[in-house]
């Protein structure tokens, strides 16, 4: 900001007048009258100028701890079936960590794969149900800290267990009426009757329901529709189901024992077959922390992570979740296998968001 400054200027002047006269020579002179000798001025002495304080410091504002009511720690969950039935679900199991840990901490569902990988990315999420395409995408993503190092977006802490296996497969799905069943993994031809057909698919970055069976039909050279993508494995099944929407549709194995499916659709697996199986390939959904969240709180979210999993009420919640029956702890290596069969069949992930 600019100051104008104001130079003051004062002067000061001092002026004697002497008065003479001359009497005539004959008249004595007469003693010269003594002038009272000047006083000297008083002296003012000068107003003191109190000294300039120091201006009072400005103390920095104090960082909001993670994990608070002002700052809760973020979970994402991945949008695989309809938000209603995922938030229900999520926040139990938010409210049995928090419980746990003494931290804060609270669910979220995410439009899509894509917004839920940029949120751990951003610092918006700091724990994520991640699926596993949407893993590798987020743990390839390189983050730059303050002091200019990178680091990667997401690290694996659990894969999810679905009767007693860390692996599924994919299958394509179709109303009994138009279609038949493979006789086994082997039976590729039956994809055939897919040709000119419409798929429902998830989201494109859902293993199971689009990058393995579209890459299964392209191999096999079936040309399809436009697709639907629905967001959710139990939606595809009740697009299927109805009609109307898509002629058939790709979800994990198998997705029609969904609880909510189950209940709305009690004869859903009469009227919705399953055309094709692959064999257990895909790793399982994965929890996973994001680059910012302290290690030591991480630490502490896993160990009561596992707790919860082990209790009835955060077993019935995971089951309602994902179907996840387990946890079991594993480092990024877990992937290592799956990332030759990706490289080796032609598919990049990063392509995936382009």
């Amino acid at each position: 900001m600019t100051r104008n400054l104001y130079r003051w200027t004062g002067a000061l002047s001092a002026a004697a007048l002497v008065l003479a006269a001359c009497a005539p020579a004959a008249t004595p002179t007469p003693a010269p009258t003594e002038v009272p000798a000047t006083v000297a001025p008083t002296e003012v002495p000068p107003t003191e100028v109190p000294p300039t304080e120091a201006p009072t410091a400005v103390p920095e504002p104090t960082a909001v701890p993670l994990g608070t009511e002002e700052r809760p720690i973020v979970m994402a969950i991945a949008p695989s079936a309809t938000s209603d039935e995922l938030i229900a679900s999520g926040n139990t199991i938010a409210e049995l960590l928090s419980a746990e840990t003494g931290l804060v901490i609270k669910a979220v569902v995410p439009t899509n794969y894509k917004a839920m990988i940029e949120a751990m990315c951003s610092g918006n999420a700091q724990v994520g149900w991640l699926p596993p395409f949407a893993y590798l995408l987020a743990q390839q993503t390189m983050v730059t800290l303050p002091d200019g190092s990178e680091v990667n977006c997401a690290s694996v802490d659990f894969v999810t267990l679905r009767n007693g296996a860390d692996h599924y497969g994919a299958q394509f799905i179709g109303r009994a009426a138009d279609y038949t069943a493979a006789t086994g993994v082997d039976d590729l031809a039956a994809l055939q009757q897919f040709a000119d057909k419409k798929p429902c698919w998830t989201d494109q970055f859902s293993a199971s329901g689009y990058v393995i069976p579209f890459s299964l039909l392209a191999q096999e050279g079936v040309k399809v529709r436009t697709a639907a993508f629905v967001q959710g494995h139990p939606t595809v099944v009740r697009a299927v189901y109805a009609g109307g929407i898509c002629d058939f549709g790709a979800t994990f194995v198998d997705a029609r024992t969904n609880t909510a499916v189950q209940e709305e659709l009690p004869d859903v697996n009469d009227k919705v077959i399953v055309v094709y199986q692959t064999d257990n390939i895909i790793p399982n959904d994965t929890l996973a922390s994001a680059y910012d969240l302290p290690a030591e709180t991480r630490a502490t979210i896993m160990a009561a992570m596992e707790t919860v999993a082990a209790s009835e009420d955060g077993a019935a919640a995971l089951r309602a979740l994902y179907s996840i029956d387990g946890l079991k702890s594993v480092d990024d290596t877990f992937f290592d296998e799956f990332r030759v069969l990706l490289a080796n069949s032609g598919i990049d992930v990063a392509n995936l968001v382009r």
